[in-house]
């Protein structure tokens, strides 16, 4: 039985560094060499808006078309992290605050006086 060899992998940059892209992993997609080697012969350092029209204009069924719609950025929700009430021991669920935050509310603490 023929062993199967590793593909070779590279890293696609989504949008192209040359039109703005970054290093960054969501702009990172790892793909196999050739189908790599392929799309940039297809379609170069093509924008998505650029290469819906280069599609549609040439390759899509001409009763439709191909849009390339942004993602809609959402706000990062809070993390969560799970306490115990010392009362009775059940669980609470309280909102982690931001670093900056901490220490902006630990200098803002007053130190209580020791009493003896």
């Amino acid at each position: 039985m023929a062993k199967k060899h590793p593909r070779e992998m590279d890293r696609h940059h989504r949008l192209p560094r040359s039109r703005g892209g970054s290093n960054k992993s969501r702009n990172i997609s790892i793909v196999e060499r050739e189908l790599h080697r392929a799309w940039h012969r297809l379609v170069g350092n093509m924008t998505a808006d650029e290469v819906a029209a280069m599609l549609t204009d040439t390759w899509i069924d001409p009763d439709y078309y191909l849009v390339a719609v942004p993602r809609i950025k959402t706000k990062k929700k809070p993390r969560r992290v799970r306490r115990y009430c010392t009362d009775c021991s059940c669980e609470v669920l309280k909102y982690i605050k931001s670093t900056k935050q901490k220490e902006q509310d630990h200098d803002d603490m007053v130190p209580t006086p020791a009493v003896e």
